[in-house]
């Protein structure tokens, strides 16, 4: 599934094998995770970086190693891995049938027990959320609040700031706010029902000790963080928090900038398979329905985490 130029409608095309580098592999994909950060590559999110078209979506998946290269000594042919396959150039993904991968970033042995389908849905968003919640250190009883919750990254933050103790209030709409709270929120606010700030004030008069954003605007965000008292700490996944601003008042503020590193794509598979970590799948379709997944993740639409099922498992 590519796209021809930035901008054009994603299509399933047939492309020559990719072939891997010295010090990468080729790898025979069985799912890939959908994350709005696909469609956004797609639109030339990262158009300083070196492309190649057509440019086959896709930064997450799952699959067999087939061949590795002479410098490439983690992997063998025969490992189930998964993880974040983005690297330059840009345009070998995931939405494929095989793709190549360095064996340098943030991929990972899938251990056994784990099915492809919940190792493609992990990686960029398990990585995001457990670097965002590294970052904000939040100790035990403290209070968090997560805007975005419903969504991939929201999803695991919230299961993996309970599971440490924190205090989670969590957003969510309508019919998603059910899912939340069974994830281990304590709370969960409806901003369409009442504005969230004048919830969060009589919830939280105190004020909250973080804030994990993953999806308000400017103006929002900076509403939200007005709350976090002095000596907490903000994060957010869209690149909207003044930094230095929120450090003269005492709080600590990240503009997260993922990058994906083995060693968070391993804990986060070692939570599930201890059965302390959901993949919150809502779906798996079919390649051929990516442009659809595409669509509803640019509408805000989808909920939790979609996968394309791209081989069988035989």
């Amino acid at each position: 599934m590519a796209v021809r130029a930035f901008g054009a409608p994603p299509e399933l095309l047939e492309m020559p094998l990719p072939e891997p580098g010295p010090a990468e592999l080729l790898v025979e994909m069985r799912e890939a995770g959908v994350n709005p950060f696909d469609w956004k590559i797609a639109d030339g999110i990262l158009r300083p970086r070196p492309h190649v078209f057509p440019l086959v979506l896709g930064v997450d998946g799952s699959g067999v190693v087939t061949r590795a290269g002479p410098q490439a000594h983690r992997f063998r042919p025969g490992d189930r891995i998964c993880g974040q396959f983005l690297h330059d150039p840009v345009g070998i993904g995931t939405y494929a049938e095989f793709a190549t991968v360095p064996e340098s970033i943030g991929v990972a042995v899938v251990p056994p027990g784990i099915d492809f389908a919940r190792a493609a849905a992990l990686p960029t968003a398990g990585m995001t959320a457990l670097d965002g919640l590294d970052f904000l250190q939040m100790p035990r009883g403290s209070s968090l609040l997560i805007v975005g919750a419903s969504g991939g990254i929201g999803s695991f933050a919230v299961q993996l700031a309970a599971a440490s103790g924190v205090r989670v209030l969590a957003t969510a709409r309508g019919p998603s706010a059910d899912r939340v709270r069974g994830l281990g929120a304590e709370t969960v606010l409806d901003p369409e029902k009442e504005e969230l700030s004048a919830q969060i004030r009589r919830l939280e008069p105190n004020g909250l000790d973080g804030l994990l954003d993953l999806g308000s605007d400017r103006a929002t965000f900076g509403r939200l963080a007005a709350l976090v008292r002095g000596g907490g700490a903000v994060a957010t996944s869209v690149y909207v928090a003044d930094v230095e601003a929120l450090a003269r008042r005492g709080v600590r503020a990240r503009n997260i900038d993922l990058q994906p590193r083995a060693v968070l794509l391993s804990r986060l598979l070692e939570e599930i398979g201890k059965g302390r970590l959901q993949v919150p799948i809502e779906s798996e379709i079919p390649l051929s329905d990516a442009p659809r997944a595409l669509a509803e993740s640019r509408a805000r639409r989808a909920v939790g985490k979609t996968v394309l099922r791209i081989r069988p498992d035989p």
